[in-house]
């Protein structure tokens, strides 16, 4: 296939930002006609174009239509300055003319979708990956801010190049955005920048520095919010000089729920069967709790990661106490060992792991998003999931370890897998899904290249 153009599409769908605080702000994107269709290949690409602001995460999804021919297929990409995007799949597994459904996604809201089929490859199918601009970390490589509700984050603003710099917290996507700029008067080589989740889009002082010798303006109000700060995860960019114009330094400020016990835990009511969460986070070497509702169903069968990374494993769980849910803790030291990977936070409920079905590992499970799929009853369905999902595991202080010495799988007593790979890659083949699939919204490499503009 030739050279693809970012030449866009006139078809915009626009869908609406939630959570608390700005009025709902229309989103956009389309896709580049160019860049369809996609081929039975190993390298496609799909571009286009988005009015989210530079530097946002999406995720661009390929999900098969047919329940017979199962697959599911997503990238996480960032927008770019001009306002692209870039997507790379891998479509070596499924067969050729069959239907898929083409989606992008953000922060929970739906950018567009459309309905396409995979031509057969007759010849030199590979696309050309056209250069995208990586985001640049800060200087000192942390470019990671965490954070419970209610407590204050310290960012790092780099200042050893002297002069003004314009933070800017959030984007209309996000549905929160608060602007500013900050001196270093004291040419220490760094604004040390405090934000307050607790005042957050009140009458209160959001944003400070912590010391007296540096200064901070306010350039752009943050929106009057009627509740806390949503725990999610916030970009955060830092322009150069007075203005939000040029490349950015790019960050992620990771607003975490308070409370990490069963008693403490509030999750919103729903009455429907699925996960609570879309997006479940957790850490290297700590336990990570997925909250699965089952409504009406007896049993949910879950299925965490997927082949194609190297980690995968699949189980079904119970209400045990009546309440409709259970809350299923995935612990990461465990995973891929002899250990239980999985147990629930209520005794009355159970975990039942599918024989054979997780995947041995020989260092501690890495960090990166891994796939989950939700399936109503107690086997992992033909066809879709009934819902997906993402676990986000973040770097923690692990160190590897060998798991295994005699060469054997220390889970499935088979020949242990290639060695793990870094969970990047989030193609789910035709056998795959038969075991798992996957949405993941926040955020992982896409297998893309250099700078685009």
């Amino acid at each position: 296939m030739s050279v693809r153009s970012v030449a866009l599409a006139a078809v915009l769908i626009a869908a609406a930002a939630t959570g608390p605080g700005l009025a709902a702000a229309e989103q956009q994107a389309t896709v580049s006609e160019d860049s369809l269709p996609l081929h039975a290949d190993e390298q496609q690409v799909v571009t286009g174009e988005t009015t989210l602001e530079p530097g946002t995460e999406m995720t661009v999804r390929i999900l098969s239509e047919n329940s017979s021919n199962p697959f599911l297929y997503q990238r996480q990409v960032i927008v770019q300055p001009n306002g692209t995007f870039v997507a790379q799949f891998d479509l070596s597994r499924p067969p050729a003319n069959i239907s898929y459904e083409l989606s992008a996604h953000v922060d929970g809201d739906t950018l567009f979708e459309r309905t396409e089929t995979i031509a057969p490859c007759d010849g030199n199918c590979t696309d050309t990956v056209p250069e995208i601009e990586t985001p640049e970390s800060t200087d000192d490589g942390e470019n990671v801010v965490e954070v419970s509700q209610g407590d204050t984050a310290e960012i790092p603003v780099s200042m050893t190049d002297g002069g003004t710099k314009t933070l800017s917290i959030g984007s209309e996507a996000a549905n929160y955005r608060i602007n500013a700029t900050v001196s270093d008067d004291d040419d220490d080589g760094e604004v040390l920048v405090l934000f307050d989740t607790a005042v957050a889009g009140t009458d209160g002082a959001t944003l400070s520095v912590a010391d007296d010798g540096d200064s901070l303006t306010v350039t752009e109000s943050e929106p009057d919010l009627s509740s806390t700060l949503a725990a999610a995860a916030y970009s955060y960019r830092v322009f150069d000089g007075q203005s939000t114009d040029g490349r950015p330094t790019v960050g992620t400020i990771v607003i975490e729920a308070n409370g990490t016990t069963s008693e403490q835990f509030e999750v919103e009511e729903s009455a429907d069967f699925g996960l609570e969460e879309p997006v479940v986070k957790g850490r290297q070497g700590e336990t990570a709790r997925i909250h699965i509702v089952l409504a009406t169903a007896d049993a949910a069968t879950i299925s965490i990661g997927n082949p194609e990374i190297n980690y995968e494993i699949n189980a079904t769980v119970r209400d045990g106490n009546g309440d409709d849910r259970v809350a299923l803790l995935f612990d990461t030291m465990a995973a891929g060992h002899d250990e239980p990977t999985l147990e629930t936070a209520a005794d009355a409920d159970a975990v039942a792991v599918e024989s054979g079905s997780e995947v041995a590992l020989d260092s501690h499970l890495d960090a990166g998003t891994y796939d989950l799929s939700l399936y109503r009853g107690d086997e992992v369905a033909d066809g879709r999931p009934d819902t997906v999902g993402t676990l986000l595991i973040t770097d923690g202080d692990t160190t590897s370890t060998d798991a295994s010495s005699d060469g054997v799988d220390s889970v499935t007593g088979e020949t242990p897998a290639a060695q793990q790979s870094q969970a990047g890659d989030f193609g789910v083949g035709v056998g795959a899904l038969a075991v798992g699939g996957v949405l993941a919204i926040v955020g992982v490499g896409i297998g893309l290249r250099s700078v685009m503009d």
